[in-house]
């Protein structure tokens, strides 16, 4: 299985809630476990962020690794939903 992670800015208005909605019904629809982190954090995953949101899609038995797939931007559900299927074909 994978693990999504959703690296954003911290939740202080109405475009970060909308995005991770639209994250979490995408990641939902594929039954994968969504994960946050902000970019303000001391969690790995941030440090390498650059654009705000990233989306990283890891293995699950190595969720700390090298991410499977990403995306950096602006995304719309199908892009996350492409993404998803990316990383599950790549498990």
């Amino acid at each position: 299985m994978i693990l999504a992670v959703l690296v954003d800015l911290p939740e202080h208005n109405a475009r970060v809630r909308r995005i991770k909605a639209v994250f979490n019904e995408a990641c939902w629809a594929l039954d994968v476990e969504p994960e946050f982190v902000d970019v303000t954090s001391y969690d790995c995953r941030a440090g390498q962020v650059e654009t705000v949101p990233t989306l990283y899609v890891y293995d699950d038995a190595d969720p700390y690794g090298e991410p499977l797939a990403e995306h950096r931007g602006a995304f719309t559900a199908d892009e996350v939903t492409a993404l998803l299927e990316r990383g599950i074909a790549l498990v």
